[in-house]
């Protein structure tokens, strides 16, 4: 659920997972991404608390 939520309402996530289905990937494989590109995020912020996500 966190996944479908930062697809509606984080910006850089929202591009992401647009560019993904517009790329012919299926929906749940677009959001499955998504979910990886959070854990990819989280990991790096545990790692540098000074991390930002930018486009």
């Amino acid at each position: 659920m966190a996944a479908v939520a930062a697809t509606q309402h984080n910006p850089v996530l929202r591009v992401y997972y647009a560019r993904l289905v517009a790329a012919g990937k299926p929906k749940p494989v677009a959001l499955v991404a998504v979910m990886r590109k959070m854990l990819q995020v989280l990991n790096r912020l545990l790692a540098d608390p000074q991390f930002v996500l930018v486009r």
